[in-house]
């Protein structure tokens, strides 16, 4: 049995090294945890991916927006809210669940999490290098309750 530490890095091994054959430009790197499925993998995101998926979310968002305001019912308004930014929802990455691997035996406590992100963080230069805009890089992992519960950027360069 292998320890969490290594089974983390064995995944991000091989996600790392199938990004790289397939040429793929990261822009939002997601180490998840499927919880109902007992399994871990990663899904990538390349800009031109995120760029269309906030385009047809604002376009849905926006008639249920209108429609709402036409009702006058400003609450149902608030409820659609345009996204500003990037995707985050994996189903809708450009690579969903490379490298999945079944947790097998390992244990699911509160320390898992912690350690996936720290595999993340360990290999996050390493993840650099496969965008090509790093300073726009977007890195999450899983949490106990979300699919995307911790999203953090890379430090400026020099730092």
């Amino acid at each position: 049995m292998s320890t969490a530490a290594e089974f983390f890095h064995a995944v991000l091994r091989a996600a790392i090294d199938d990004i790289k054959s397939r040429n793929v430009p990261v822009y939002t790197f997601a180490f998840y945890h499927d919880h109902p499925g007992r399994a871990v993998s990663v899904c990538v995101d390349t800009k031109a991916s995120s760029q269309r998926a906030v385009r047809e979310s604002n376009t849905v968002s926006l008639e249920y927006f209108l429609e709402a305001l036409a009702d006058g019912d400003l609450k149902e308004a608030s409820q659609w809210p345009a996204n500003g930014g990037r995707s985050l929802t994996l189903s809708d990455f450009a690579l969903v669940n490379i490298a999945r691997q079944e947790i097998a035996d390992l244990r699911v406590n509160k320390q898992f999490h912690g350690q996936m992100l720290r595999a993340v963080m360990a290999v996050q230069d390493e993840i650099a290098t496969l965008s090509q805009e790093p300073d726009e890089l977007l890195l999450t992992c899983s949490g106990v309750d979300e699919e995307v519960e911790y999203v953090w950027s890379l430090p400026p360069a020099g730092q």
